[in-house]
């Protein structure tokens, strides 16, 4: 029993961990891209950009982000009891309704882009180009995610990492050409031509998947072949469960998403009213979007990934019965987690400023201010997303709704207060949000206790990454300021501090056993990170 316990726990962290990977490249090549994107096409049209991109993700989440979770609970549940005719019905099914609900949403952001524009941001309608090259590109999203759910309902996260890794190196290429062509004819064009590589991006990466599943077929041709399962579902009884499943999931996430944008429509609207220039305006959330949250979102991809990898496993289990693997996989991926965004919030919170400069050549100083107050909501955004994965995996899929809904009130409230009275612009939003991330995670965990029986032990779960943390932020803010003294250079001191900072927190873990030998081998190749420990007497 205990053996199947590892192994289930090892394949968790695996199959996370290519997701994490994958999710870590994404990322950087997000950085790296976004440095001469932002150098063409400026603040004030990556304004536009930012503005269009939250319209953008809204409809993704309508129609596209629950989809692959979906897909992905549902072929997991039937793959557990070896039903693999339905599983092929649930995925034939799942490409249909996506198709439908995805291209009514295209179509009818494609005609309305400027009256959107106009509506939503203050009569900005400069955000028009970029949303109309962007509407397409939520149909392609959305046959593109039940490929993604499919591979992992199978318990494959392998075609989803590389698929991502594809999307961004076509996002990344033609982003930055078209941006550099069209940037002439002015920052609206600019923008829209940044926003062609997310659509060629998708484009590529539905391309890979279709052949990833192409190369499938016989081996899923042979089990549908030995499937015994006399009752296949009814396409209506799919639809059905499609619905249902997407539903909680859609809901929970637009409020997360909904709150961004509700966020980017008050910023716009309140300042337009209190007398501020578009321009100034754009310019202002191009910060925010293309540069504070850009940082900020990078840890949170890996947090996410794992969130992504536990919902087959939870599925799976709860269908068979196993609550004691359920609580397993929860400890498990809540440890894991607060390894990772505890000191990501340490690290951005010291080092942001420095950070920023040497990507983006920003000597000012509200970057780095921003992150110094935003930081903490890595960690709040990270938990308060996994107790809602957890929740809806557990069954309670309405759950996480109505705490997401209460949350979302008291962001808007709180939002709205500091944008009008308190006179603090940008840092009104970053407040809000890690209010609406804290709201959340005191609401789940709530939840959690009264549903599941499932209590968070913060001190165990979380105790020594924040201690190990916290010397890793200490160490890491002194070598910065003395190699910043030493060698006058910002990038190389920026470096050196970074991987400091990263052996400094892994040797703590070690040392006080805040890791322990059996959680290390949990992780890839940790058997071989074991005996190297070993080897240097660490262990």
């Amino acid at each position: 029993m205990g053996n199947s316990k590892q192994r289930a726990g090892k394949n968790l962290i695996v199959q996370g961990s290519i997701l994490a990977i994958a999710s870590i490249i994404v990322r950087l090549i997000g950085i790296i891209y976004r440095i001469p994107l932002t150098n063409i096409v400026g603040n004030e049209g990556m304004g536009y950009y930012g503005f269009a991109f939250e319209v953008y993700q809204f409809l993704v989440i309508l129609s596209t982000s629950a989809i692959p979770v979906a897909v992905s609970k549902l072929t997991a549940a039937r793959v557990a009891r070896h039903e693999y005719k339905n599983a092929q019905a649930v995925f034939k099914c799942s490409i249909i309704f996506a198709a439908v609900l995805s291209g009514t949403l295209a179509l009818i952001t494609f005609v309305g882009a400027r009256w959107i524009s106009m509506v939503m941001f203050g009569g900005i309608t400069e955000v028009a180009p970029a949303l109309r090259v962007l509407a397409p590109t939520v149909f392609v999203c959305a046959i593109m995610g039940v490929f993604r759910g499919y591979t992992q309902g199978l318990g494959n996260m392998a075609p989803t990492a590389f698929s991502q890794v594809v999307e961004q190196i076509f996002n990344a290429v033609v982003s930055v050409a078209a941006a550099a062509i069209l940037i002439s004819r002015g920052a609206a064009f600019g923008a829209a031509g940044g926003t062609m590589g997310t659509f060629m991006g998708a484009v590529s990466s539905l391309v890979f998947l279709y052949l990833v599943y192409s190369s499938y077929r016989p081996q899923l041709a042979r089990r549908i072949k030995k499937d015994p399962t006399q009752k296949v579902l009814e396409n209506k009884t799919i639809y059905r469960m499609i619905g249902m499943t997407i539903l909680p999931l859609v809901l929970t996430s637009c409020i997360y998403q909904i709150s961004s944008l509700i966020d980017s429509t008050l910023f716009s609207n309140i300042l337009k009213m209190l007398g501020y220039q578009s321009s100034f305006i754009s310019s202002l959330y191009g910060i925010y979007s293309s540069k504070y949250q850009l940082l900020i979102n990078l840890p949170l991809g890996i947090t996410s990934a794992l969130t992504v990898a536990m919902m087959p496993g939870i599925a799976g289990a709860i269908a068979l019965k196993r609550h004691d693997q359920v609580r397993e996989q929860m400890d498990t991926v809540i440890r894991f987690t607060m390894m990772i965004a505890v000191p990501c919030t340490i690290g951005v919170a010291v080092m942001g400023g420095p950070i920023m400069q040497m990507l983006f050549q920003d000597t000012t100083t509200l970057p780095g201010r921003m992150l110094i107050v935003g930081a903490v909501n890595i960690v709040l955004y990270a938990l308060s997303t996994l107790t809602s994965t957890i929740l809806q995996g557990s069954n309670h899929m309405r759950v996480p709704v109505i705490n997401a809904a209460i949350s979302l009130g008291v962001h808007v409230l709180f939002t709205v207060v500091l944008l009008a009275f308190a006179d603090l612009h940008i840092f009104a939003l970053i407040y809000g949000n890690i209010v609406f991330s804290f709201c959340m995670c005191i609401l789940n965990l709530r939840s959690l206790a009264k549903l599941v029986d499932y209590r968070l032990d913060i001190v165990r779960m979380a105790g020594s990454a924040v201690v190990a943390s916290a010397i890793m932020g200490a160490i890491a803010f002194f070598v910065y300021k003395g190699c910043i003294y030493l060698i006058r250079s910002n990038t190389i001191s920026t470096f050196i501090a970074i991987i400091i900072a990263v052996i400094v927190y892994g040797l703590v873990m070690i040392l006080t056993r805040g890791v322990t030998e059996e959680e290390l081998y949990l992780f890839p190749k940790g058997d071989a990170l074991v005996r190297f420990l070993y080897r240097i007497h660490l262990l």
